[in-house]
């Protein structure tokens, strides 16, 4: 065995299992995801070194915010191919950041696309979206619900958005089916309460139904948009 991959704990291969699956990771998240308990203290630590046995690298995105993402040694760790993550941009990096705190907040998992295309290939069409799904139970009944994730546009334009993605799904059969009875919801995430509000209110004037369209404010997210903005 190759020495960087010697003496991984259960708990180190979770974490590079999560960055994996999310391709970001904060020391909040994992303290969430990966961790028991302990201080954030403990966290960077076991952080630290991880990225010293390179399996891991530390982006600082601004002053006050960093994130970690797979280096090439993680993804062999984890019995995947060595490689290089595509490099997060100003409008990727806000959308992984809210998917990863909304299913860690909620106890959810994110589908991969390749996940979503394996399980539930009745419903995939070539060039439509398969990441950022989940599968939610909700009163008893299973649900498919796709995560959209506001970067601080106009709420009408949300509404918009929302439209184009029921729109191309309706023709898909399966999807169709699924939608009519009442199993796929759409969950926009948001930075503020505010627009919370607005995104709501905009969804309410629109027919979506039987689609169910709501809104779940992301606190985290509205913190790196401001910090995105100076």
């Amino acid at each position: 065995m190759k020495k960087h991959l010697r003496h991984l704990t259960e708990r180190d291969r979770s974490i590079l299992a999560f960055i994996a699956l999310y391709r970001i990771g904060t020391v909040d998240l994992l303290a969430t995801a990966c961790f028991l308990g302990t201080s954030h203290e403990n966290v960077t630590r076991v952080l630290r070194r991880l990225e010293g046995r390179e399996l891991i690298r530390k982006i600082d995105a601004a002053l006050s915010f960093s994130y970690f993402v797979l280096a090439p040694r993680g993804y062999e760790a984890l019995g995947m191919e060595a490689r290089t993550p595509r490099t997060l941009t100003e409008q990727t990096l806000p959308v992984l950041l809210a998917v990863a705190q909304y299913c860690v907040k909620n106890g959810l998992c994110r589908m991969t696309s390749r996940e979503f295309t394996s399980t539930f290939p009745e419903l995939c069409r070539p060039g439509m979206n398969s990441s950022n799904y989940v599968v939610i139970s909700d009163g008893g009944k299973s649900k498919l619900q796709f995560l959209v994730v506001d970067r601080g546009g106009a709420a009408h334009r949300i509404k918009s958005r929302v439209g184009r993605i029921i729109g191309q799904r309706k023709g898909i059969p399966a999807f169709y089916s699924l939608m009519m009875a009442g199993r796929f919801r759409i969950t926009v995430l948001t930075g503020t309460d505010e627009q919370q509000a607005k995104i709501e209110r905009r969804v309410s004037r629109a027919k979506f139904s039987p689609v169910e369209v709501t809104a779940y404010v992301i606190p985290e997210l509205a913190e790196l948009l401001m910090l995105r903005k100076k």
